[in-house]
């Protein structure tokens, strides 16, 4: 006589897991799924071999058109002898309106600056800073603050006068344009 009495259909059996199962619908779907990316990846690179093709054929093309814009070019028109001179001076002028505009930032508060005149003495260009001050301070500091500047160097005094209100001066330097 049996001891255990089993109420399930014949069909189910005790204790086995479900797995096989689900063993046999994961591994086909997971093949499909491997050979669905195989293809794609076929195909991908099939197109990619004609994009690169179609590359090949427009850099090809793309360099006979540049050969041909070079030889079809114009000549280069010559320069007259006035205009080189011109465009010579323009090139050893300084940029006056950098120059000016920092020397607007470096002069201290009680400083005022009456004139500028520049020259050129063997190629060296100068220039000459006169005006006014309340103190020798503020020449010291007006010197301090061109030699820090990066369009003057050597700054020398060249006077400065006491007078009954105020101290006149009169700075050269040399400048650095190029």
């Amino acid at each position: 006589m049996k001891e255990t009495l089993n109420l399930l259909p014949i069909e189910v059996k005790t204790g086995e897991p479900k797995i096989k199962g689900l063993f046999y619908y994961i591994f086909p779907g997971l093949a499909v799924y491997i050979i669905t990316i195989i293809v794609l990846w076929f195909f991908k690179g099939i197109e990619i071999r004609k994009v690169d093709i179609e590359l090949d054929k427009l850099n090809k093309h793309k360099t006979d058109l540049q050969q041909k814009l070079l030889v079809a070019s114009a000549p280069v028109q010559t320069i007259s002898s006035v205009d080189r001179e011109i465009l010579d001076a323009i090139g050893k002028t300084p940029r006056w309106s950098f120059i000016i505009s920092e020397i607007s930032i470096l002069v201290p508060e009680n400083v005022w600056l009456s004139s500028i005149e520049s020259k050129d003495e063997r190629g060296i260009k100068l220039m000459s800073v006169k005006g006014f001050t309340t103190t020798q301070l503020g020449v010291a500091n007006l010197i301090s603050a061109l030699e820090a500047s990066q369009y003057f160097y050597d700054v020398e005094i060249v006077f400065s006068q006491k007078g009954e209100k105020e101290i006149s001066f009169e700075l050269k330097t040399k400048l650095k344009w190029t």
